[in-house]
């Protein structure tokens, strides 16, 4: 039983793509802020299946293929993008320039930090906790905009509102699991090995938030934000 239980979590960043995956099959999101949710449910779903099987089967893999590292921080990189993208479409802002500059600043720490701090065969805490910094950062520039809008527009009951409360439980649970990842899992290997599968039951509500959201966008009559009087 406990090893059912194990493979379970050892797969659940690949079984719960599957719920907005089968969002996306049967009920087809058409609007068209949605098609960065959507890009980032496919690419996750081949990098996180790819990367589960270099684990699993860690003792039959070529030793080339033994590392899955770089797999996790790509990921990672496409996480940022994708839902940075995606909240910066979804609505008019007050000032978009600020949330283009921290994307940007991200993409420059990136090239920075692969090229002379971490190496990307290697988990990067530094990598991951940008992540999560920039992800808040965006998620709760929207939640702020979305308090003092004007519009027709009921944001709490948008996909989006739904979209950004998955990414800020998911990134401010993980922001401390990755960033205490390495000093954690050297001082207590099974305590590390813990706070991963925490981390793997955290990815399986976001992406329930993920479904809910898709699910939401395929049944509203209007798919497009009513423009404020400011940009």
């Amino acid at each position: 039983m406990n090893d059912f239980l194990t493979s379970i979590i050892n797969w659940a960043e690949v079984w719960a793509l599957l719920i907005p995956l089968a969002v996306i099959f049967f009920c087809r999101p058409k609007a068209p802020y949605i098609k960065p949710v959507i890009w980032y449910v496919f690419l996750a779903l081949v990098l996180n299946t790819v990367a589960t099987i270099i684990v699993e089967y860690y003792f039959q893999m070529p030793a080339w293929l033994k590392n899955n590292n770089i797999l996790y921080n790509i990921h990672s990189f496409l996480r940022v993008i994708l839902f940075s993208l995606f909240i910066l479409t979804v609505r008019q802002y007050l000032y978009p320039t600020i949330l283009k500059i921290v994307l940007a600043v991200y993409v420059v720490f990136v090239v920075v930090n692969f090229s002379f701090i971490d190496s990307p065969f290697y988990i990067s805490s530094n990598h991951f906790a940008a992540e999560s910094i920039v992800l808040l950062f965006f998620s709760l520039s929207f939640f702020l905009r979305s308090m003092l809008d004007e519009s027709n527009v009921n944001w709490l009951k948008h996909p989006s509102f739904l979209i950004c409360a998955g990414i800020s439980l998911y990134e401010a649970i993980c922001f401390f699991i990755f960033l205490f990842f390495y000093p954690i899992a050297l001082k207590n290997r099974e305590f590390g090995e813990l706070t991963m599968s925490i981390q793997g039951i955290i990815y399986v509500v976001f992406c329930i938030f993920l479904a809910l959201a898709l699910y939401s966008s395929c049944h509203r009559e209007n798919e497009t934000e009513v423009p404020s009087n400011k940009s």
